[in-house]
């Protein structure tokens, strides 16, 4: 009968699986990709749990709850990633890290005063798409793996925003808003 805990490669998944979560999560907004990986990807992993736990607990009881911390390693992943990304810590990290670099690029931008589709990494975001804004600002998209690419930032210092395209503009903190617009699928 399987007695063993949920070896390293099980445990490996969930934080691999884990981990895509919280860098989708740490763009400018939810991704709809985020929530299909984590049903998909969580739900078979799970499964893969379930397969494994209740032959064992049938087994030997005991065995399990000497191994409890090894058997409840998925679940406090789980737990761990859905509290971080309740409380925006990925995005707050990433954006706080990026901070000066994106500074940078949306002054860069706003002094160019045109629009630019030169791919380039400006901080943590991977950004392919630039424009400058009315009232001296800038916008550009953030354009994640695997990811959409109708969501970005938009820095103006003057307030003025724009209004093409802009589905939802949220204030992040100072000029920093985060923008999504429609993206066609």
């Amino acid at each position: 009968m399987i007695t063993k805990p949920p070896g390293w490669p099980l445990i490996t998944a969930f934080s691999l699986a884990a981990l895509v979560c919280l860098w989708w999560a740490s763009g400018p907004y939810l991704y709809v990709e985020l929530f299909l990986w984590a049903f998909i990807a969580g739900g078979l992993l799970y499964l893969l749990w379930i397969m494994r736990a209740i032959p064992a607990l049938i087994a030997d009881v005991n065995a399990v709850s000497a191994h409890l911390l090894r058997w409840l390693m998925p679940w406090i992943i789980a737990g761990s990633t859905v509290a971080a990304i309740t409380a925006d810590v990925p995005f707050l990290v990433r954006f706080t890290l990026s901070h000066s670099a994106l500074t940078d690029h949306a002054q860069t931008v706003a002094r160019s005063g045109t629009s630019s589709h030169e791919c380039r990494l400006v901080g943590l975001y991977p950004v392919c798409w630039s424009e400058a804004t009315p009232g001296g600002g800038a916008r550009f998209s953030v354009d994640d793996w695997l990811v959409r690419t109708s969501a970005g930032f938009v820095w103006s210092p003057a307030g003025q925003m724009p209004e093409d395209d802009v589905e939802r503009l949220d204030p992040i903190f100072g000029p920093w808003h985060a923008w999504s617009g429609w993206d066609e699928w």
